[in-house]
């Protein structure tokens, strides 16, 4: 065997500690390091994700409990209920019902349960005084009926009058063929 002096023995023994230094720190150290680092950034994601998914469920129980309030709103409401109809009564009680040109009912199915029903309705020569009452009897949130849309111009024939296109819209339960 080859004698090493004390100094080649020193140089060595150094080495040797920097090669299982390297060793341990590369294939060891970093190793656990980088795990922990994943991990940190898989736990940070997944709370992220837990705070979208309680978000989501406060947004579900909320719209649940709109849902359930409109059910309860239409379960009052009278069986019968139809807009076209509800609209006429309105229009006779505020006298505004000779000055309807027309009304055209349309319905649209809704998610679920329920539908919107829209009559448009177009008024000729109506005073501003009539036109007020009538609006401020259709738009009944206990009936769930709103005006939608509206628009208005001066009837150029008569004074003080006016010409009005207005979209009405109500939500109704959509018949469930007798079951419940």
């Amino acid at each position: 065997m080859i004698e090493l002096s004390r100094r080649d023995r020193l140089a060595l023994a150094v080495g040797a500690g920097a090669l299982l230094l390297f060793v341990i720190l590369q294939f060891v150290l970093f190793p656990l390091l980088d795990k922990r680092q994943r991990l940190e950034r898989g736990i940070a994601a997944r709370e992220k994700g837990l705070v979208e998914m309680r978000q989501m469920q406060e947004r579900y129980q909320r719209l649940h409990r709109q849902n359930s309030s409109l059910g309860r709103q239409l379960a009052r409401r009278d069986k019968n209920f139809s807009l076209f109809s509800f609209l006429e009564k309105m229009a006779t009680a505020t006298g505004v019902k000779q000055h309807i040109a027309y009304m055209k009912p349309s319905s649209v199915q809704g998610d679920g349960a329920v539908r919107q029903t829209t009559v448009e309705m177009k008024f000729k020569a109506v005073s501003l005084k009539q036109l007020v009452a009538f609006l401020e009897r259709i738009e009944a949130p206990e009936q769930l009926v709103a005006v939608k849309r509206i628009s208005i111009q001066e009837n150029k024939k008569e004074k003080a009058t006016l010409d009005v296109i207005l979209q009405v819209i109500s939500i109704d339960q959509v018949d469930d063929g007798g079951a419940g």
